[in-house]
């Protein structure tokens, strides 16, 4: 029996065994769409099983008179790496902004630090990448995206660096308020 026809075979039996003959026959070629998108195996693999239970409690809405049954699935899987994606990325621009606010709070709620000269100060310890792109998120107002654009560098660059400068203006205005820092 044909991979198509077993599996509209399963769509109108509703037996569970077909279903699983179906993912593992499947499998490799769902992995292989979402881990283009996510470039990451494990991922990739995580987005494949919850494709399978999303499919597993959609198959009544399968209609084989609009198309192939792995064309539906191809495209739930792509549309569950994308959304994987999407989620990933607000969830470090969340953390992003987290470890911003606090570097704010610390810089801004003691009244020992001067201001702008401790973070200007804090500034040069970035590398020259790092004080450009944080000077043009945080002093010019730019987001992580036209950054990218105007630095003709990939966003996931932006974002790393955004993240490991925070990181290391957060621990020397910590070394700088213990008055730590070196001179």
């Amino acid at each position: 029996m044909k991979k198509e026809n077993f599996a509209i075979g399963y769509w109108s039996s509703n037996n569970e065994e077909l279903f699983q003959r179906f993912c593992y026959e499947n499998q490799q070629t769902l992995i292989n769409i979402a881990r283009r998108i996510v470039n990451d195996q494990q991922i990739a693999e995580e987005v494949v099983q919850d494709v399978y239970m999303e499919v597993w409690n959609k198959r009544n809405q399968f209609d084989p008179s609009k198309g192939k049954l792995s064309s539906w699935v191809n495209q739930i899987t792509k549309n569950r790496a994308i959304d994987r994606i999407k989620k990933e990325q607000r969830s470090f621009q969340e953390t992003v902004m987290e470890d911003f606010r606090a570097v704010n709070e610390t810089a801004y709620t003691h009244d020992h630090i001067e201001d702008n000269h401790v973070i200007d100060q804090a500034l040069t310890t970035l590398t020259h990448e790092q004080q450009e792109i944080m000077r043009l998120i945080y002093f010019e107002g730019y987001s992580q995206s036209e950054v990218a654009t105007r630095k003709k560098i990939p966003l996931g660059t932006v974002k790393s660096r955004v993240r490991l400068g925070i990181k290391k203006l957060k621990e020397n205005l910590a070394l700088s308020q213990l008055g730590l820092a070196s001179k």
